[in-house]
Formats: C-alpha cells, sequence, structure tokens
C-alpha cells in the first residue's frame, strides 16, 4: 500500500516580562533569567611509561548563565534626569558538540553595551536583536530521493524557518531623591586658596521689632576703629610705590540693549605674580557676557590663567588671573582683564573694585587701592 503524508505546523509563541529593579545611585544592579548550562572543564596528565604512571584526567563542570543577563549601574542626575550604564547578554544553546568523548553546548551569544541618559518615567526601546534561521533537510531513498519529480514519491523534505525578536523597554522611575532647596543651590564665596574667606550678606531688617536690639554688632565696629589708627601710618609710608586699580573707559553711556567693553587697569605694579579681585556691579542694568585676558600677566609671552565665576543675583563678579607657576613677576602697568557687559535696562549702576589685590611670586599680598567707575543705561 502506498501512503502519503503531508504535514504543515506552524507556531507562534510571545513571552512578554515584566521585571523591576530597584538600585542605589552608583551601584550596580543585576538581572538573570534563564538557566544555568553545565560546561566541562578540567586538565590533562601525560603518563610516564617508565615508571607506570597512566595519563590522569581531571574534568571538572562549571556553570555558564544562559538567558538574558542584564547589569544597570544608575547615576541619578538634577532635573529627575537618570544615566543607565547598561550591559546587556542575551544567549542561547543552539547545538552540542562532542570534544574529547564530553558533549559539550554550542551557546549563541548576542551582547549590548551602551549608556543612556533619561528622563524620570522617559520610555527607551532597544531593539534590533532579530534573529532568523531558515533549516531545509532531505531524507529518501538514495538516488531517487534527488530526481526531481520522483523526489516527491521516494523521498521527504523537512523546511524549518524560525524568527527570534527580542525587545527591551527600560523606563527609569526615581523613587527618593534628594530635596535641594534655594539655600543649598545658592553660589558660596569662599576666597582664593591662599586666603580663605566666607562673604558675608548682610539681612535687610525692615520694620523688625528687633532692630534696636542690634547694639550687639557696635563692638566689632569699636574693635574695628583701632585698626585703622594703625592702618594710615603703613599707607602713608607706601603711598609712593603702592599699585592701583582703574576702570578705563570710568564714565560709559550705552543705550539698552548694546555691548560695551570696560578694561580693568593695574598702574604701579611690582613684581605681581597674580591678581584676585572681585566687580560689584547692579544686575537689574547690566549683564555679564565675558572675561578677557587684558594682557598685562603675559606680557612677557606667559599664559595667564584666568578664573572668573558670576552671581548675576547679587552681582558679585570674581576673578583671579595668574601666571604660570615658577614664573617671576611682572612690573609696570597695563590691562589686567577686560570685562564685556550688555546693558540690559534703563539706569545707572557703579561698578566697584569691593576686593581687590594682588600677589608675588611667594604668594604674599601686595597693597592696591581700588577703583569706580559709572555706567549709564539710556
Amino acid at each position: 500500500p502506498a501512503t502519503a503524508t503531508a504535514l504543515f505546523n506552524d507556531s507562534t509563541t510571545k513571552i512578554i516580562q515584566n521585571p523591576q529593579i530597584r538600585a542605589v545611585d552608583g551601584q550596580k544592579a543585576s538581572l538573570k533569567i534563564g538557566d544555568r548550562v553545565p560546561v566541562a572543564t578540567g586538565s590533562f596528565q601525560p603518563g610516564i611509561g617508565g615508571v607506570g604512571i597512566n595519563p590522569l584526567v581531571n574534568t571538572q563542570f562549571q556553570y555558564l548563565d544562559v538567558g538574558v543577563n542584564i547589569d544597570i549601574t544608575p547615576r541619578v542626575h538634577a532635573a529627575r534626569e537618570v544615566t543607565l550604564k547598561i550591559s546587556m547578554d542575551i544567549s542561547n544553546v543552539t547545538g552540542q558538540s562532542n570534544i574529547g568523548g564530553i558533549s559539550q553546548p554550542i551557546i549563541g551569544q548576542r551582547k549590548i553595551e551602551h549608556e543612556i541618559r533619561l528622563k524620570e518615567g522617559e520610555v527607551n526601546l532597544l531593539g534590533g536583536m532579530l534573529e532568523d534561521s531558515t533549516t531545509k533537510s532531505l531524507s529518501g531513498i538514495p538516488g531517487l530521493s534527488q530526481i526531481p519529480i520522483l523526489r516527491y514519491l521516494f523521498g521527504q523534505t523537512n523546511t524549518e524557518h524560525r524568527e527570534n525578536e527580542i525587545v527591551f523597554a527600560l523606563i527609569p522611575h526615581i523613587v527618593r531623591s534628594q530635596d535641594l532647596s534655594e539655600l543649598n543651590q545658592r553660589a558660596l564665596q569662599v576666597g582664593t586658596a591662599s586666603a580663605i574667606e566666607l562673604r558675608r550678606v548682610s539681612r535687610p531688617a525692615p520694620g523688625d521689632g528687633g532692630a534696636p536690639t542690634q547694639p550687639t554688632p557696635t563692638p566689632p565696629p569699636a574693635q574695628s576703629a583701632p585698626p585703622p589708627a594703625q592702618t594710615p601710618p603703613p599707607s602713608q609710608g607706601s603711598a609712593g610705590g603702592a599699585a592701583s586699580f582703574m576702570f578705563d573707559p570710568a564714565n560709559v553711556t550705552q543705550p539698552a540693549g548694546s555691548t560695551f567693553a570696560v578694561n580693568v587697569l593695574l598702574t604701579g605694579a611690582q613684581n605681581v605674580y597674580s591678581v584676585p579681585l572681585q566687580v560689584s556691579y547692579d544686575p537689574k542694568v547690566l549683564q555679564v557676557v565675558n572675561v578677557s585676558n587684558g594682557g598685562l600677566l603675559s606680557q612677557d609671552g606667559q599664559s595667564v590663567a584666568l578664573v572668573h565665576r558670576d552671581d548675576d543675583q547679587s552681582g558679585a563678579l570674581q576673578i583671579t588671573a595668574t601666571r604660570p607657576p615658577g614664573s617671576a613677576g611682572i612690573s609696570g602697568q597695563g590691562a589686567v582683564v577686560t570685562l564685556t557687559f550688555m546693558a540690559k535696562a534703563s539706569g545707572q549702576s557703579t561698578l566697584t573694585i569691593s576686593k581687590g589685590g594682588a600677589k608675588d611670586p611667594n604668594m604674599q599680598s601686595l597693597p592696591v587701592s581700588g577703583a569706580v567707575a559709572t555706567i549709564t543705561v539710556q
């Protein structure tokens, strides 16, 4: 009797997993979904014929994680953003191989390593991990199963087509973050490396009933009165060679919306290595655009390290210009820095060097008098 068999099989598998990982900022979290497959390892010791020692094979087994292995290291930023450093390894057993009489698994692997920054609740899809394979096999009577027409009577053809696609959706959520107030984010002025000091801000007390109870601050003025009595003698003794700051130009009139530059000059400089200063201005009238080197400290061709920080809330611009380490000081006069401002609104602002000075190569302070300029915005 003749038998005809026609088989067709179509199967679709869809697996949805929703794992959730809770991690600490800066600490690695791992997720492993799959199996642990044993792999034979060991050592071989050859025998010695003259002594009669047979070869020794020491077989050991170690287990490999096969499946979905994910390592995530989160880093939380401000504005509720999260940076995810991800290492994703997707592997499966694709077959077996006989090595030395031991069946060893053949492991297929797809691996991704990347780093991405997301907002809280933002969805990031990891796709493209597609596997498409087609397998054809022929079985039957030798010779007859290979003839084009007779192959359907005396042979059997098996075609297997597999498609495997994996898509990951990463959604970061911040469970608890650090609470920052305006006081925590406020800029703090700490002076320079050689003269550490804190900027004290006087608190306005309009209409406070406790204002009359403020006579306690009067002792500091009483204590500060004797030092001024001692400071005039040295200032008079060094008046002839004391350095001083100047604004160039000292009076500026600009329309609103324009940009202009003001040079900070240093005259009478003797062996100057570094110039730290603070320029006060009205932030409602002016806005700092740029601070550039004026050329006095680099007149011999040396590079100058220029660092500045602008507090646009209080109108305090801190600047430090320093020559390279090991270089000698500069003497003479010229522009230390050039300040570029933008006229924001109509009004009048005063540029004042509230804290200024100079230092020699030994980081000893040199006396420098301040300067004042008037900026009028029409």
